[in-house]
């Protein structure tokens, strides 16, 4: 039996790390994972982590998790967003539950059509109580950007069992983040799809950029899927001025602001991952 020792510490900037080891026990035919009890994970990590272990668990292959903590405070947290209930894990609580009060959104499987609407309706709740002065339009846009990256993995990815959507408010560091992560087939072959894309995307990291293009989809059906989902999650991004994350495949376009308060984009090489994650780490104002 393998065992992954989780780090101490996960957020999108550590992802790729983290990603490297796990690609080293992916194919493990039985896997503990440990969970320090001095951790502090954010969602992307957490996301990301949960469509791992749904992939192993779709395949057949044990996973398990274990702490050296059950009353730590990372251990509670999982717990509190429904991290392992999302996986269909049962484990004893030791604390008492309070409502979410827009605070975070739960860590949800983004199996259907309905339950990514009704994911957006929460992740839209969860913005109005961090991001109260946002104006209707950049508001409206966040909604239909929220169901829009939960419609993407059930309709994109052909593993939606593996998608997951998660958001969180950090109100001592002044930042929320929204994640969302799938191991399914991943920005490339997606786009392959489309008749008009076909043979014509050259690696995962021309793949991220052609996808954040307008009307652009792995769909050739415009009436099924539009297509301005990223490319409205960039403009989102840009309005907050916040990191914006996306990866598939061996490549991770990070879009932040730049010198000058301008906005870039740059693609990296990452450890291959098998699927799609969205990272928006953005600040609350103040």
């Amino acid at each position: 039996m393998d065992r992954l020792h989780l780090p101490a510490s996960l957020d999108a900037s550590t992802l790729s790390e983290w990603t490297a080891a796990w690609v080293a026990v992916d194919g493990a035919s039985s896997l503990i994972i440990h969970v320090p009890g001095n951790a502090f994970y954010r969602p992307i990590a957490l996301a990301a982590l949960a469509a791992c272990v749904a992939d192993r668990v779709d395949r057949g292959l044990p996973t398990r998790f274990e702490t050296d903590d059950p009353g730590s405070n990372v251990w509670r947290y999982m717990q509190r967003i429904d991290f392992f209930g999302a996986l269909g894990i049962e484990l004893p609580e030791s604390f008492e539950r309070h409502p979410p009060d827009g605070r975070f959104a739960p860590l949800v499987r983004l199996r259907d059509l309905s339950t990514a609407r009704r994911h957006a309706d929460a992740l839209s709740d969860f913005l109005e109580s961090q991001l109260p002065t946002l104006a209707p339009s950049p508001a409206r846009m966040a909604r239909f950007v929220m169901e829009e990256l939960g419609a993407n993995i059930v309709q994109h990815s052909a593993r939606p069992q593996t998608g997951f959507g998660l958001a969180q408010a950090f109100p001592k560091l002044g930042r929320f983040e929204l994640a969302f992560a799938d191991r399914g087939v991943g920005f490339a072959a997606s786009l392959q799809r489309n008749p008009e894309l076909a043979g014509r995307i050259h690696g995962d990291a021309e793949a991220l950029q052609i996808a954040l293009a307008p009307g652009v989809s792995g769909v050739g059906d415009p009436r099924r899927n539009m297509g301005f989902g990223l490319k409205l999650l960039s403009s989102f991004s840009d309005h907050l001025g916040a990191d914006l994350w996306i990866a598939s495949g061996d490549a991770v376009l990070h879009r932040r602001n730049s010198v000058g308060s301008g906005r870039m984009s740059t693609v990296l090489a990452t450890p291959p991952w098998r699927g799609t994650w969205v990272c928006l780490d953005a600040p609350i104002p103040q």
